[in-house]
């Protein structure tokens, strides 16, 4: 009986040894309690996005959650500390990519995240850029300038420095100096001027010289001093000239090299697909300047500035290479469109041989200054562009009644211009513009 009882307790021993040996290792194998959430997704699914809004301590937060990090196995959660520091301290600017992620494919149509403080709206310029281009010519200094300039005796007249050599560059009792532009005919000198008016109808009078009219006459008080050279000059007494300040150190442009495809014709130009990516704010500041002249030329069929380039590419495929005509940039870096002539009447006597130039290049720009495409759609949606052209005109040229208004035919043919670009600006909008919340 003895012996019995002593071998059940020994057996009895024998389990409890190898129950609180298995209690052991079972121990050791559990993970220490961490402080983790209790409702933990699958590692192979994505946490959802909380939802924007809600109240009360159960709301979800205003932020993405991060990714649930890995548990520590030495019992603190240090990497769930230091992932909530991190997004903290960067819960206003953009999430960072982890390092070996591959860059994310942005589907054409929308802005990449690098251009987001370039443009705003998905295709105009963004204000901060904006602000940071050149001034070129006040209101007040134009009117300044004007206003001494119509007064002014001309004492001398020089060849060279304005251009065309039927031009002068004259100066003025006070020594001042003028380009007086004499046209072959009388609508170069009107499709100048106009040209410049419809720059102040858009606000792009910085980039244009002032402009005032003058007819010359031998025994008038402003060219009297100049007989000889008048008559070297071979100019038609009685005949109306324009006067435009003279810009002195002015260097030439040439279209900027990331715009330039490899063949010498122009990348398309928009927020969308990359084309303003790792841009210089040099580069950028001259592309919005750039933007409103391919704009400015459109509206007055201008041919001789941008437009003669691509239409001599055919034989000459460095010509984008070389200085564009009639585009020049100040001494403080602004882009200055002179000898506008070609503008408004002559460009659209002939714009059915050069809008195969125009057009495109138009339509290859999709970013765009939005005090400019506010101008072109107000003048869109009034369908008096003509009317309010020639009211500016007639306010501020005294010499308005010398030259003809605009041909009736011209007048319509700038509001289907402003009609077409006015159409391309929303389309632009509608392709490329971003709306909140997207």
């Amino acid at each position: 009986m003895g012996r019995r009882m002593r071998g059940a307790a020994a057996t009895a021993g024998l389990w409890l040894l190898a129950l609180g040996s298995l209690l052991a290792l079972w121990g050791r194998l559990l993970p220490p309690r961490t402080a983790l959430p209790a409702s933990r997704p699958p590692e192979d699914r994505t946490p959802r996005r909380p939802a924007v809004g809600g109240g009360g301590p159960d709301s979800a937060p205003r932020f993405p959650q991060p990714p649930f990090p890995a548990r520590d196995p030495r019992g603190a959660s240090l990497k769930t500390f230091r992932t909530l520091l991190t997004l903290a301290a960067g819960a206003d600017g953009p999430p960072r990519r982890p390092p070996g992620e591959r860059r994310r494919r942005v589907p054409d149509g929308r802005p990449r995240p690098g251009e987001l403080a370039v443009v705003h709206g998905g295709v105009f310029w963004s204000r901060g850029l904006e602000e940071q281009v050149p001034r070129g010519f006040s209101e007040a200094q134009a009117a300044a300038w004007l206003q001494a300039a119509r007064g002014a005796r001309v004492v001398a007249l020089e060849r060279g420095g304005c251009g065309r050599s039927s031009n002068r560059l004259a100066r003025f009792a006070d020594g001042t100096r003028a380009c007086v532009r004499y046209g072959i005919n009388p609508e170069q000198i009107q499709g100048e001027a106009l040209s410049y008016y419809l720059a102040c109808l858009l606000g792009l009078q910085r980039h244009v010289p002032p402009l005032a009219l003058s007819r010359v006459e031998a025994r008038g008080a402003q060219w009297a001093q100049v007989q000889e050279e008048l008559r070297a000059a071979h100019w038609t007494e009685g005949s109306v000239v324009s006067l435009t300040s003279w810009l002195p150190n002015l260097t030439d442009v040439v279209v900027p090299a990331p715009w330039r495809s490899e063949d010498g014709h122009l990348r398309p130009l928009r927020a969308a697909g990359g084309e303003l990516a790792n841009r210089s704010q040099e580069e950028l500041v001259d592309l919005v300047q750039w933007t409103d002249l391919i704009l400015f030329d459109y509206l007055t069929a201008n041919f001789d500035r941008l437009v003669s380039n691509l239409f001599s590419l055919q034989w000459d495929p460095r010509v984008m290479q070389r200085a564009t005509s009639n585009l020049h940039r100040g001494p403080g870096g602004a882009l200055v469109f002179l000898d506008n002539e070609a503008g408004l009447v002559h460009g659209y006597r002939v714009a059915g041989m050069w809008d195969k130039y125009n057009e495109p290049l138009l339509q290859s720009v999709c970013v765009f200054r939005e005090r400019t495409a506010r101008r072109v759609l107000e003048l869109h949606r009034g369908q008096d562009a003509a009317a309010r052209l020639l009211r500016l005109y007639q306010h501020h040229e005294p010499r308005f009644p010398e030259l003809a208004e605009l041909a009736h035919p011209h007048a319509q043919l700038l509001q289907r211009r402003l009609d077409f670009l006015a159409k391309h600006i929303l389309h632009c909008k509608a392709k490329y513009g971003r709306r909140p919340g997207t």
